[in-house]
This record gives structure tokens, sequence and C-alpha cells, in this order.
């Protein structure tokens, strides 16, 4: 059975090194968002990756496998807990990447609405899925900061 793992790579390179493992038959996915931007008075958008430096891929552990991606151009290393072996994400952690990963397609800003008694209700966007965490807004730059878990390690992860 196929388990996600995630990959270093090197900054910049994660969607060619996404596009090469799908060349080779291998799922692969890099979170990315349309993220929007305060530029001269007025409200642009860019896709940004939502984990520089990092793609997750899908497959089942053996040594050929490992070798194969290994070889791809620009992957560093799988990440894991000892160092020594990969380790593949939770079952819970994976599901968090499908949500981020939106089938392939950049997540678009979630929108949100504040309340006359200051607190925010969230209207639409990725956010809705986050109904249990901590979300801290910044409105001034319309980012959310939501605390997630990958790899076993908590993470802070910025949206727009």
């Amino acid at each position: 059975m196929a388990k996600w793992y995630v990959l270093q790579v090197s900054a910049g390179q994660e969607t060619a090194v996404r596009d090469a493992l799908h060349i080779m038959g291998i799922r692969a996915a890099v979170p990315q968002e349309e993220r929007l931007l305060r530029k001269n008075g007025g409200w642009t958008s860019r896709i940004y990756t939502l984990f520089p430096g990092y793609v997750f891929l899908s497959l089942e552990y053996s040594a050929e496998n490992y070798y194969r991606v290994k070889a791809v151009p620009h992957v560093l290393r799988f990440l894991g807990f000892s160092g020594l072996s990969p380790s593949c994400l939770t079952h819970l952690e994976a599901e968090w990447l499908r949500l981020l990963s939106n089938g392939g397609e950049p997540l678009k800003p979630s929108r949100i609405e504040e309340l006359p008694d200051g607190s925010v209700r969230i209207m639409e966007g990725v956010l809705q899925n986050f109904p249990v965490r901590s979300i801290h807004f910044d409105r001034r730059a319309r980012r959310a900061k939501v605390g997630i878990t990958l790899c076993g390690e908590p993470k802070i992860l910025t949206l727009s």
C-alpha cells in the first residue's frame, strides 16, 4: 500500500521535481496558494508554495523506488525521524496534505466576515477545514496563521 513521504528538494525546484516524479508515474504534490499582496495601494495575487523546499510523494517504499526518486535532479533527501530511514506521514497528516493540495490547483484566498463582537466567521475557503485548530488572523495583511502537525512536528502555516 502506498504511503505519503516528504522529500527535501533544492529551493525553487519544487514544481520541477513534482513534474519529474509525475513523468515517472509517482504521485507527488506541492501545495500552493494564491496569496493576496498589497502593492501600490491595491491588492494583487501571486502563487506561493506553502512548504518551500519540500515535495510530498505517495509510493510504496522499497530500495528500488528510493534510488529512482534520489536520481531525480534537485532531490536532496527523504525526511525521517532518525535520519536513517524515511518516515511516512500519519493518516491525519495525509488528510491535511490532501486538503492543502487542492487537487493540484493553488488554494484560493479564504473569505471571512468580521462580526460586531470582534470575532471572525469564515465564509468560504480552506480555512473552513480548520475549525478545531488555533487560527490567528492578521486583518491588515489578510493572512491567517494555522497550527498543524507535519512529520510529527508542529508547524505554523500562513494562508491568505
